[in-house]
């Protein structure tokens, strides 16, 4: 029983980070609240499904009156390298009064214009839409209302693209147990344990601070000791996601062994929540 949940578990790990959990597979997660944080008041909700992100748009009209409009912004192949595009049809929509019965047949869309998503970070974007003839060009950010408490042990895997002194690039992967204590002040303490079939298993600990944009967090610039193989380095976390079920973040690091430098880019680890 224990090799049989072992295997499960191993395969659902593989499987949220070949497919980054029920989020987009292609692309990171834009899913959030958007705005301009010196201009409260307004903004913009995106949900993504895969290769779309369906966009409300929050505004006021030209006698200041609320109003809002829809997009369906689809991703643009060949965008700028650093940059996801999404583009799609701009909609104003107006219905029956919310307080009484839904009339379908009072439903009105009229078409006003486009919008352009161009996202340049995971947690910045500039978005472009134009109504009625007017274009309007916004710098977003995601908006936060509420820190996620990360800590908790997972059980789950790790896989990155690792060069080490003159050496070639090589994809691999392992399985881990990652116990992470997320203390007051934001500081975080990762104990990371690195499995692998054929090579011993490998201690670290891992501390720096979390920080959030949206529902998107980042630990930058983590310390990390590994001493039983003599290692130290530096981790850079970023689109860090928790749900009821797991972790998943992405990564990259140098770290220093006693053989010479490593680098570890296109990073991804997480697992399912045991604790």
């Amino acid at each position: 029983m224990k090799l049989l949940r072992g295997v499960m578990v191993a395969l659902l790990a593989t499987a949220m980070l070949a497919c980054g959990g029920a989020m987009a597979a292609s692309t990171t997660n834009y899913s959030d609240q958007w705005w301009i944080p010196a201009e409260s008041g307004w903004g913009a909700s995106v949900l993504q499904q895969n290769d779309v992100l369906f966009i409300d748009l929050f505004v006021y009209d030209t006698s200041t009156s609320p109003t809002w409009f829809t997009a369906a912004a689809f991703q643009q192949a060949g965008s700028p390298a650093g940059h996801t595009v999404f583009t799609g049809d701009l909609y104003r929509t107006t219905g029956p009064y919310f307080g009484g019965p839904f009339n379908p047949d009072l439903v009105r869309q009229s078409r006003v214009g486009t919008l352009t998503f161009d996202a340049n970070s995971a947690t910045t974007a500039v978005m472009t839409y134009t109504v009625d003839g007017t274009q309007v060009v916004k710098n977003v950010t995601r908006q936060l209302w509420r820190y996620e408490n990360i800590g908790g042990i997972y059980v789950g895997g790790m896989a990155d693209d690792e060069v080490c002194g003159n050496g070639p690039s090589e994809r691999a992967s392992d399985h881990v147990i990652l116990d992470i204590r997320h203390a007051a002040g934001n500081a975080i303490t990762i104990l990371l344990q690195i499995i692998s079939p054929d090579e011993p298993t490998i201690n670290c600990t891992i501390t720096g601070t979390y920080s959030q944009s949206g529902h998107m967090g980042q630990i930058p610039n983590a310390a990390a000791q590994c001493p039983g193989v003599g290692a130290t380095g530096t981790f850079n976390f970023y689109e860090i996601e928790r749900s009821v079920s797991g972790l998943l973040m992405r990564y990259n690091a140098t770290v220093q062994t006693p053989d010479g430098a490593c680098t570890f880019s296109n990073g991804s680890i997480g697992g399912v929540r045991k604790f």
